[in-house]
């Protein structure tokens, strides 16, 4: 899941809609909606109305439910079919359309997604007016600006030296960031446009160098999560795309809430 959730997901509140999203059980009924072409947050509407009142008046708490499901079916492999779909119950105005099973993808396919990542991004941001560039959409969210300015941090500053570290180190701790503080520290708001966009690619460039030629014995190569779980870098790239399949769709969520301008 997207850091910009990481505070929410620390109070009272986010804790306790993360033990009603994420279970085992749960998941079972978002991918028994998923095969019915249904928006799986459809499965948590009625225990959210009846348990969880104020969540009604919450835009962010209930952009925070979107994407907890999301995660837990990137999670399990499921593939974003459709960002926009109808959610019975009239609690959410819409919710992802995931794909009825999960579509494990191979090495290569995952450094493709890497690689089509930034194109995807400026295609999406090329209706953006000027003006909208560094405005955030209600509730929990990045402006356009903020979403180059992290993305191209996070391969420079994040992705890329725990790839490195796990070639190049035997079992290296590998450690999250906090997206949200970056972008008040380095002033995201404040920077050049046209500068984050260019960086954005160079650094998914250098990213895909570094990854490219990868053999099957390098792909298995373990790093270990914040001290408590092992994976290795084939599970971290597949980590990645799902980082920046998280961020297209937020960028999409951000476009409909900017008077609609649609990819």
């Amino acid at each position: 899941m997207h850091n910009r959730f990481d505070q929410f997901r620390r109070s009272a509140l986010g804790q306790q809609l993360e033990q009603l999203i994420d279970t085992p059980q749960r998941y079972l009924e978002y991918a028994a909606l998923s095969r019915a072409g249904i928006p799986a947050v459809t499965a948590i509407v009625h225990e959210l109305q009846h348990k969880f009142a104020e969540v009604t008046a919450d835009q962010g708490a209930r952009q925070f439910c979107g994407a907890m499901v999301g995660d837990v079916m990137r999670r399990h492999g499921h593939q974003l079919l459709r960002p926009r779909g109808r959610v019975p119950g009239g609690y959410f105005s819409y919710g992802a359309v995931w794909s009825p099973l999960p579509q494990p993808r191979s090495f290569d396919q995952l450094l493709a997604s890497l690689a089509a990542m930034p194109q995807q991004v400026l295609q999406r941001l090329a209706a953006l007016p000027l003006a909208r560039q560094r405005t955030r959409p209600a509730g929990i969210g990045f402006s356009a600006l903020e979403h180059l300015c992290h993305l191209r941090d996070l391969d420079d500053d994040a992705f890329r030296p725990r790839v490195r570290a796990i070639l190049e180190q035997p079992q290296p701790l590998l450690h999250g960031v906090n997206g949200s503080e970056w972008a008040i520290a380095r002033d995201y708001q404040a920077q050049d446009y046209a500068q984050a966009a260019s960086g954005m690619l160079r650094a998914r460039g250098e990213l895909l160098a570094l990854l490219q030629g990868c053999d099957a014995d390098a792909q298995a190569r373990i790093g270990v999560w914040e001290g408590r779980q092992r994976l290795t870098l084939a599970e971290l790239v597949a980590d990645m795309v799902a980082h920046d399949d998280t961020h297209l769709q937020e960028i999409d969520e951000l476009l409909l809430a900017l008077d609609g301008c649609a990819a």
